[in-house]
């Protein structure tokens, strides 16, 4: 495995265990924030292991459907959580005073926990 694709699940990894953390406090702006980061350090990995090269949150969110999901590789539902979470996750920092409720929270860690998975088998 390439070494960029594995800082990457290394990153992802660590942000779901940060969003858990801050959801056990309660933090669930926090949590949605952290299981976004994962996923969208997923996806970077996933489209590296491809050799799909982007950096900004829109073009890695638009390369996972291009090239991930619209093929057939992850099921489209990956492609809507990760768009969903980024969301979720702009509107709770940039919207105060936005707070994301429990549920939210949970969905949205539940879903970069299964995204995770998935894009860490892609990678390889």
């Amino acid at each position: 495995m390439r070494k960029d694709v594995q800082r990457h699940l290394q990153s992802a990894e660590m942000f779901i265990k940060e969003s858990e953390h801050l959801f056990s406090g309660g933090f669930h702006n926090g949590t949605v924030a952290r299981a976004y980061y994962a996923m969208f350090h997923a996806a970077t990995a996933a489209l590296l292991a491809k050799n799909i090269e982007r950096t900004s949150h829109h073009a890695i969110i638009s390369a996972f459907g291009e090239f991930l999901s619209k093929p057939g590789l992850v099921d489209e539902k990956f492609h809507k959580y990760l768009i969903e979470a980024f969301t979720l996750r702009n509107d709770c920092d940039y919207l105060a005073p936005l707070v994301a409720d429990k549920s939210q929270a949970s969905v949205t860690l539940q879903r970069a926990k299964e995204f995770v998975e998935v894009c860490s088998k892609l990678a390889g």
